[in-house]
């Protein structure tokens, strides 16, 4: 699950999952990105790199 939001000029996405295994929760945050679609792409990312 994502969230994102701006930041002044940039935008910053939150993306929090949760370990199947031991239902642990993990945040990741990432800013500086011009656009929120860079934001998405970004996002995405990272939730399939990390699952």
């Amino acid at each position: 699950m994502a969230s994102y939001r701006k930041r002044g000029k940039t935008w910053q996405y939150r993306v929090i999952v949760i370990n199947p295994y031991s239902e642990k929760k993990r945040e990741y945050t990432e800013s500086g990105f011009t656009t929120k679609k860079e934001a998405q792409l970004a996002a995405a990312k990272k939730e399939k790199s990390v699952l």
